[in-house]
């Protein structure tokens, strides 16, 4: 047979080349077109930061109709760059008829600082201006070393298991969004009296039955859109949707019937009743959210969103939505909001990372991974003898500040399950309070860098009761105290036994990777063994502790609170109404007098009086010990040296005003 090249074969190789060519030549156009895109992304940046810059100019002159065209402006380049992130082709003619349409539909975002325009407000009642945010409370361009651009990152010691506003788990959560949303109002980090944030005045009932709130109208949401009063309106009716797991931020603003619509900058919240936290709770207890970005989100999308997150703050998420929002195990990655109305930071973008273990956390500090991270009390004494270290520009900072609290151990007072704990007896918690010899756990567990504590408020704020002492170290009252509520060791195996005869074992859940957790249960462990209890330890990783937490599925915890306020509202700790629906009373304690002091005190405006139901529901406490409160801790940090105006607050620190001490120089703290 011979082989022949006919027309046909000629045709399919012809066919076959020009099908390369037309391929090579796509690749070589697709390379362009990602060269132009990129391009024109960086020209949308700069574009973005020159509109922000113009708008700050504006804002604090008489020009009101530039405004107006300006806030469009900023509008349309956060469209375009979203746009642009999609794949969406942008054609000039669409991008007028946007800011056409922008203008046309939408208020004016900005109005002049001296703007005091007063018809929202009731005639005859005192009006609290607040003064334009100008600056920040530290001026970072004002601190040798300054410098512009750049990023920093912090290590957390837990993993967060969302950063939703809201619905957010931990502190962790709440250190994310808070950069990237706003309250209407806020504590003064100096003096610890409220201001405003996105508030711009106020006025406050004389019977206290009602709030008016001016919403700044500079203040706008990232993507250019200006924050008013139904956004706020939204948000609480949002946070009040049952569907929500919100029970934490609902618990505190329960005292709040309706938020009602004054103006398009102005809102009247209703209270029913008179609680000495209206103002601070109405204006400080949940953030403001766009409602034109959540509004078509069902509760469960939400509940089940871990990082889509949007608002007015001085930082906001370089790419989300519900498709690209941020996940748990990867970094948290922040960058600077250029349409920001406030004092903008500094340094473009801020950075969290995650690393669980204490020794692992501070070796990635050493090794200029990141630019701040808390240590544990040891590595801290130890930080604070190197000298060699603190000549390389570090610094161990320790401080006392609202945000401190305490930590404690908490006992499941009710059913794990359908069955009580041993804790159920209020008899068996002192024993478990008197095995620990706090002392000593203050000295070697947290290396003297804490003081013993007594109950559920900070022992230099009034609400302490100054009589309560910590219940002594005593094996001997344990002891007796056990046999009390009939365990004893009835075999003489060493073991203590209750009358059926069954041995006193019980779990102790705790997060991993904290070092000096880990020495504090592996203390309570062997002390519970000296009165012939088997404790059996539990580590768990901190999204599934939670989990535990919320379900009621321990048998004891650890951990630690926050208080944000210099003066606390305890009642979502500590009322029966929250054990249910995941509340914060998750070891289950119940008493109807404290339940009873929770609804007085808050409703009682007179300070000294409040003190004296705070100091009665300190004793209570005492006496019953849901929790074994371990000690008072201040806030331990380790700051490296590329970190300029690193400055301590009565309510921690303000990561807004840093900046990043030569950008250019290479990371290690070592």
């Amino acid at each position: 047979m011979q082989n022949r090249f006919g027309v046909k074969d000629f045709v399919i190789i012809l066919l076959v080349c020009v099908t390369g060519l037309l391929v090579f030549l796509s690749m070589k156009q697709a390379d362009r077109q990602w060269t132009e895109f990129k391009g024109l992304s960086s020209k949308i940046d700069s574009i973005e930061k020159q509109a922000a810059r113009v708008q700050d100019t504006l804002d604090k002159a008489e020009v009101s109709g530039m405004r107006d065209r300006l806030s469009n402006l900023s509008r349309d380049m956060a469209e375009v760059k979203q746009q642009i992130a999609r794949g969406v082709k942008v054609s000039g003619a669409a991008s007028a008829a946007s800011s056409t349409q922008a203008a046309n539909d939408k208020p004016a975002a900005v109005v002049s600082a001296s703007d005091r325009d007063e018809s929202w407000a009731v005639k005859g009642v005192p009006i609290t201006w607040q003064p334009e945010r100008a600056e920040h409370d530290s001026e970072p361009k004002t601190i040798a070393g300054f410098a512009e651009g750049g990023e920093l990152t912090e290590i957390f010691n837990a993993q967060p298991q969302n950063v939703m506003p809201l619905v957010y788990k931990d502190v962790y959560g709440a250190y994310v969004f808070e950069r990237v949303t706003e309250y209407l109002a806020e504590w003064d980090p100096k003096t610890l009296e409220i201001r405003g944030v996105l508030a711009q005045a106020w006025q406050y009932a004389p019977d206290g039955t009602w709030l008016r709130v001016r919403i700044n109208p500079r203040a706008r949401f990232s993507d250019g859109e200006p924050v008013l009063a139904e956004d706020v309106i939204w948000t609480f009716q949002w946070m009040r949707n049952a569907q929500l797991a919100a029970e934490r931020p609902r618990s505190i603003t329960d005292f709040i019937t309706e938020i009602k619509q004054i103006d398009q900058h102005a809102v009247e919240f209703k209270f029913n009743q008179v609680l000495f936290t209206n103002l601070s709770g109405a204006m400080g207890s949940f953030p403001i959210l766009p409602k034109h970005v959540y509004k078509d989100i069902t509760p469960t999308q939400y509940n089940q969103a871990t990082g889509f997150v949007i608002g007015s703050g001085p930082f906001k998420f370089a790419n989300v939505s519900m498709d690209s929002q941020w996940k748990p195990g990867t970094d948290v990655e922040l960058v600077r909001n250029e349409q920001y109305w406030g004092p903008k930071p500094v340094y473009e973008r801020l950075r969290f990372k995650v690393n669980r273990d204490d020794l692992a956390r501070v070796t990635a500090f050493n090794n200029g991974e990141a630019d701040w991270t808390t240590p544990n009390s040891t590595q801290f004494a130890s930080f604070v003898k190197n000298d060699d270290w603190l000549k390389r520009g570090n610094q161990a900072r320790m401080w006392y500040n609202i945000r401190g609290g305490y930590s404690f151990i908490g006992w499941n007072c009710g059913k794990r399950g359908d069955k009580l704990t041993p804790f159920s007896d209020k008899r068996v918690r002192r024993a478990m309070t008197q095995m620990l010899d706090r002392e000593l756990i203050v000295r070697e567990i947290f290396a003297g860098l804490a003081r013993p504590a007594t109950g559920p408020f900070n022992s230099v704020t009034p609400q302490a009761n100054p009589s309560i002492k910590p219940w002594s170290y005593s094996m001997v009252e344990s002891r007796k105290l056990l046999k009390e509520a009939g365990w004893e060791d009835r075999d003489g195996d060493g073991t203590i036994e209750n009358a059926e005869g069954k041995p006193f074992k019980f779990e102790f859940t705790y997060p991993v990777g904290n070092e000096t957790t880990e020495r504090l249960v592996k203390y309570t462990k062997d002390q519970a063994a000296k009165l012939g209890i088997e404790c059996v330890l539990k580590p768990l990783d901190w999204s599934v502790f939670m989990s535990i937490v919320d379900n009621r599925d321990f048998d004891c915890i650890t951990m630690a609170w926050s208080p944000t306020s210099p003066e606390s509202d305890p009642q979502q700790i500590w009322h029966s109404q929250y054990i249910q629906n995941q509340g914060d009373n998750f070891v289950q304690w119940a008493n109807a007098e404290v339940d009873d002091i929770l609804e007085k005190g808050r409703r009682e405006l007179d300070v000294t009086k409040r003190m004296e139901y705070w100091h009665r529901m300190h004793q209570i406490i005492h006496d019953e010990q849901p929790y074994t409160f371990v000690a008072e801790r201040p806030w331990l940090r380790v700051v490296g040296p590329r970190v300029g105006n690193f400055n301590e607050y009565k309510n921690g620190f303000q990561y807004d005003e840093l900046f990043v001490q030569n950008p250019a120089a290479s990371k290690t703290n070592n």
